[in-house]
């Protein structure tokens, strides 16, 4: 049975700002976490991401630019909250999985979350953005490899590679070795998990932040009913369309 986390927990969640002990600080890194009552999703790009103006796909970027792509950060699954302590679990992770639990504590003051992390000495300054307390929907992609959270006005879809993604310190570390080895086929295929967050219009979906950067502006259109299973809604679901 589904355990769903606490209300004040859900929406759409901006990162304002992460610190640590030994003086790092992140103002600039767009970071946003999307939460429905159970399912999650995240993705989190770095300000100076390569990107190429009229770029349709990984083929016009070069070598060096498709490395500054792997630095691209996004997960999503479940979350569950014990007490005042989230563990985010990584069902789909763009990045190699970690040895380290993603687990931390947090205290909800209104709309500002403060997040420490327990296996990791960091802080989370978290802002939750306005319209995105219900509808809370969450999908999973018709035969695995994906998931579509929903929260209000907003929503993240993450659908999975083709093939698992090989053993690496670091998905720039993947991309990097394979270039190096002439293998610029595996490097892209090593990027192509598709993430996508943005805004519902009407019944399409605008892309505000991709880790396919060609993505952002464009309309990636409705729910296609056939390719998403409903698994979570807080509320009685409209059909997909």
């Amino acid at each position: 049975m589904t355990t769903f986390v606490p209300p004040e927990l859900t929406g759409l969640w901006r990162r304002e700002v992460i610190t640590t002990p030994k003086g790092y600080r992140d103002e600039t890194t767009a970071v946003l976490w999307l939460q429905a009552r159970s399912w999650y999703a995240d993705l989190r790009v770095k300000a100076d991401r390569p990107n190429r103006p009229g770029a349709t796909g990984f083929a016009d970027y070069t070598d060096a630019e498709l490395i500054g792509l792997a630095a691209v950060q996004g997960f999503a699954g479940e979350l569950t909250a014990t007490g005042n302590v989230c563990l985010w679990r990584r069902d789909l992770d763009y990045q190699p999985p970690s040895h380290s639990p993603d687990e931390a504590t947090f205290a909800v003051n209104g709309e500002v979350m403060i997040e420490d992390g327990i296996h990791s000495d960091y802080q989370e300054i978290w802002r939750r953005e306005p319209g995105s307390a219900s509808p809370l929907v969450s999908y999973r992609k018709a035969g695995g490899g994906g998931l579509l959270v929903i929260a209000g006005n907003y929503f993240t879809e993450i659908l999975d590679r083709d093939t698992p993604l090989p053993k690496g310190e670091s998905l720039a570390a993947i991309v990097t070795e394979a270039l190096a080895a002439g293998r610029r086929e595996a490097a892209v295929a090593a990027l192509s998990m598709r993430i996508c967050h943005g805004e519902m219009v009407g019944a399409g979906r605008r892309v505000t932040l991709s880790s396919y950067p060609w993505l952002e502006g464009q309309d990636i259109g409705g729910v296609d009913p056939l390719a998403w299973t409903l698994i979570d809604c807080d509320v009685p679901a409209p059909a997909p369309s």
